[in-house]
């Protein structure tokens, strides 16, 4: 029997850092605390952004979990029909 690899276990404030990092580098935003201000609270992020941001948390759970990835992660979805518009013409869904 092969014994597993435990996770790692980051501490709280470690976990908070690497969010934080992530969410500077990847969306632009400088501080994850709530700051009561809309201005402050809510941002306008790139789809890109929020794609690499998320691969960015995604690789940094794998290495926790002991493992790295050996090439980035990237699914596309396919559209496998064309987008249906409903009797009013606007657009109902897109079937993947």
């Amino acid at each position: 029997m092969t014994k597993q690899k435990q996770p790692t276990t980051l501490p709280p404030d470690e976990i908070e850092l690497l969010l934080e990092s992530i969410a500077l580098d990847h969306l632009f935003i400088e501080t994850l605390q709530t700051r009561h201000r809309d201005s402050l609270d809510f941002h306008d992020v790139s789809v890109w952004g929020v794609k690499s941001a998320l691969q960015a948390a995604f690789d940094a759970g794998l290495r926790a979990a002991g493992g790295a990835p050996k090439q980035a992660v990237h699914r596309v979805r396919k559209v496998t029909a064309a987008r249906q518009t409903s009797g009013n013409g606007s657009a109902t869904a897109l079937h993947a």
